[in-house]
C-alpha cells in the first residue's frame, strides 16, 4: 500500500510531477494506488485550504477513515511521542500490506516507528 502523508498531499496539490501521476493515472491494483489518511488529509487542509477538495477529485485516490479501532491507535502513538500529523499515517502504513510504504517530505518524522518512509524531495 502506497500511503500519503501531509507533507505528499502538500506537494500533490502544488504539483509534485511523480505524486501527480500516481494520483492521476493509478491502477486496477489496489495495492499501488495512493491512499490518503482522513488525518492527513484534515492536516494538509488545514496548512493548504482547498486541498481535501483538490485530493478528492482525483480518480486514483482513495481515502483512509478514521474508525474506533484505527483513532485508539493513533491516539497511543501520538502519546509516544509521535506528531498527529503523521499518527494515522504510521497507522496505516503499519496495518497495511507487507510492503506498505509512506511518502513524505518529512522521512525523519518517522524514525523509530518502524515505517518505511521514502522522501519525494521538499515541496
Amino acid at each position: 500500500m502506497i500511503v500519503l502523508d501531509h507533507t505528499a498531499v502538500l506537494a500533490l496539490c502544488r504539483g509534485h510531477r511523480m505524486l501527480s501521476g500516481l494520483a492521476v493515472i493509478g491502477t486496477d491494483e489496489p495495492g499501488q494506488r495512493a491512499h490518503v489518511p482522513a488525518l492527513c488529509l484534515l492536516a494538509a487542509s488545514l496548512e493548504l485550504p482547498g486541498a481535501t477538495a483538490h485530493v478528492g477529485a482525483l480518480p486514483a485516490v482513495e481515502f483512509l477513515s478514521l474508525d474506533f479501532a484505527a483513532a485508539a491507535v493513533v491516539e497511543q502513538t501520538v502519546s509516544a511521542g509521535v506528531d498527529w500529523r503523521h499518527a494515522h499515517a504510521v497507522y496505516a502504513t503499519a496495518t497495511g500490506e507487507p510492503e506498505s510504504l509512506v511518502l513524505t517530505a518529512t522521512p525523519e518524522a518517522y524514525i523509530g516507528t518502524g515505517v518505511w518512509a521514502v522522501d519525494i524531495g521538499k515541496p
